[in-house]
């Protein structure tokens, strides 16, 4: 599962501490992305790559309050919005400082294609802990 993690020199640890598989959902069933967060001295690193998205557009990207990605409830942390390119594909990496990992464990990650003004869910899953 973690074969296309890689191993940056300031990261702490080879192993994610959090991670999430997300899946598309019935309208974009096609939709996949793994995010992977790693401790760092004075923060966390995310570190996402996402596949068969719609190509060439930009999405929001968030962690919710709720437990479940079908009650997500509210957004808790909002993170740089990510692009797709010509082939649906998009990546992130993220430092983050302000932010307990606890506090973001159990919750659903979700991505939302950006149209006409909305935010429309594509994929989600619950961020884990990775023991």
């Amino acid at each position: 599962m973690m074969e296309n993690v890689s191993k940056y020199a300031f990261m702490e640890q080879d192993r994610p501490i959090l991670k999430a598989e997300l899946v598309g959902n019935k309208d974009y069933p096609n939709v996949k992305g793994d995010i992977y967060m790693y401790i760092l001295d004075n923060g966390f690193y995310l570190q996402g790559d996402f596949s068969g998205l719609p190509k060439n557009s930009d999405f929001a990207f968030h962690v919710h309050e709720g437990l479940l990605c079908e009650d997500p409830g509210d957004k808790m942390l909002f993170l740089p919005d990510v692009m797709s390119d010509a082939l649906g594909n998009a990546s992130a990496q993220i430092f983050l400082d302000r932010i307990d990992v606890n506090t973001l464990a159990d919750h659903p990650i979700m991505i939302h294609l950006k149209a006409d003004g909305q935010e429309i869910t594509v994929a989600c899953d619950v961020l884990e802990r990775v023991l």
